[in-house]
C-alpha cells in the first residue's frame, strides 16, 4: 500500500474521532437541588401534558448586579407567589434563575444557580413544601431583552417560576 494511502486513511480516522467528541453543549439547564433538601429535577417530566409552563398568577423577580439577595422591592411579590402556590398544593413548580450577558458563561450559571436557591429557600420559609420546589440555571442564555444596555441587563436578572400539575 502506498503512503498516500495511509496518510487518507489516518485522516479519516483523525476526522471522525474528532467530530464523534464534537457538542453544542447542553440543550437543558442545569438542574439544581436546594439547600433544605434534594429537589426534583425537571428532567423528570417526559409527557408533553406534564412539562412546566408560567401561569400569569407567578411573577418573576430581579436581582441587583453580581447578587443573589432578594431585593426589599421583591419580597413582596415573592409573599404573594408563596400564598398562590400554598393555595395550589397540587403543582410542582420550577424556578430557574437567570443572569445577564457579563461575565463567563460557568459564572453567570453558577449566579443563576444562586438565585434560583434564593428565591427556592424564600418560598419554603413562607411555608411552600420543599419537595414541591424544583431549580436550574439558565445563566446568560435566554435573555428576555437582547440589547446590550443597562436596562436590559436589569430585566434579564431575574428568577422566573413555571409550574406544572404533580
Amino acid at each position: 500500500m502506498s503512503v498516500r494511502f495511509h496518510l487518507i486513511v489516518l485522516s479519516a480516522l483523525v476526522m471522525s474521532v474528532g467530530l464523534a467528541g464534537c457538542d453544542s453543549g447542553p440543550s437543558a439547564p442545569v438542574g439544581q437541588a436546594g439547600p433544605a433538601q434534594p429537589a426534583r429535577t425537571a428532567a423528570a417530566a417526559s409527557a408533553p401534558s406534564r412539562e412546566f409552563a408560567a401561569v400569569a398568577e407567578l411573577r418573576n423577580i430581579h436581582f441587583d448586579l453580581d447578587q443573589a439577595k432578594i431585593r426589599s422591592s421583591d419580597a413582596r411579590l415573592l409573599q404573594d407567589n408563596a400564598r398562590w402556590l400554598k393555595s395550589r398544593r397540587d403543582m410542582t413548580i420550577l424556578i430557574g434563575g437567570h443572569a445577564d450577558e457579563r461575565g463567563s458563561d460557568d459564572y453567570n450559571l453558577k449566579l443563576g444557580e444562586r438565585r434560583a436557591n434564593a428565591v427556592r429557600s424564600y418560598l419554603i420559609a413562607q411555608g411552600v413544601e420543599a419537595d414541591r420546589v424544583t431549580t436550574a440555571t439558565y445563566g446568560e442564555r435566554n435573555p428576555v431583552c437582547p440589547e446590550h444596555t443597562e436596562a436590559c441587563w436589569a430585566k434579564n436578572r431575574r428568577s422566573e417560576f413555571q409550574v406544572k400539575t404533580r
